[in-house]
């Protein structure tokens, strides 16, 4: 099987058919990437085709310094964050993507992921409702299954900033999840572990058929 540099090296010279076999290697993986930070499955299958187009475009711009995936992944990301500056319910504010999370944009419902218990439906809540950078490393961590180091790669940057945002971001996790399931609940909830993150991810990845 010819690897993403290869793939992506010979779109770059002019090789269709290996264009469209990187876009069809990637496209569940993108979409994924965009199933609950986005306020609808419309716009989902929008700002997945603004990236396969983005990469389309600018596909002569790869040098190979950096990975194939990392360079469709950057992309993927300019195009969340564009979407997310152009909701954002305090337009006048310069956005800080280490605090404002999707809930905060115009038009945001609750996480359309369906999942039967109640754990794991609001684990993928409260993952909306913790800052977007956050969220985008603990959904690759959760739903792509993507080690500490194996996100450094992805991202672009030192795998301790990775594992600190991994730090900060289960923490906040841990802390929404709980929220919801006390909100929710007629008795108190009980302490939301990190064991208990990975179980209910695991369950929405089984539901979802991620696995």
């Amino acid at each position: 099987m010819r690897s993403d540099g290869e793939l992506l090296g010979a779109w770059q010279a002019g090789d269709a058919a290996a264009g469209e076999a990187f876009v069809d290697r990637h496209f569940a993986a993108i979409t994924r990437f965009f199933r609950n930070k986005a306020c609808g499955d419309d716009d989902v299958a929008e700002l997945v085709g603004q990236t396969f187009l983005g990469c389309t475009a600018g596909k002569d711009r790869w040098r190979g310094e950096a990975g194939a995936r990392q360079f469709l992944y950057a992309i993927a990301g300019n195009v969340l964050r564009k979407y997310i500056r152009g909701r954002y319910k305090r337009k006048s504010e310069e956005l800080d993507f280490a605090a404002v999370c999707v809930q905060d944009c115009e038009g945001a419902s609750p996480s359309s992921i369906v999942a039967h218990k109640r754990e794991a439906r609001s684990l993928a809540q409260a993952l909306r409702e913790i800052p977007v950078d956050d969220q985008i490393v603990l959904e690759l961590m959760y739903f792509e299954g993507l080690s500490g180091s194996e996100l450094a790669a992805l991202l672009g940057v030192p795998e301790g900033t990775v594992r600190g945002r991994i730090a900060r971001g289960r923490q906040r996790l841990r802390e929404r999840v709980a929220a919801l399931l006390a909100a929710g609940a007629a008795a108190p909830a009980s302490d939301v572990s990190p064991e208990h993150l990975d179980e209910w991810a695991r369950e929405l990845r089984r539901q979802q058929g991620w696995e």
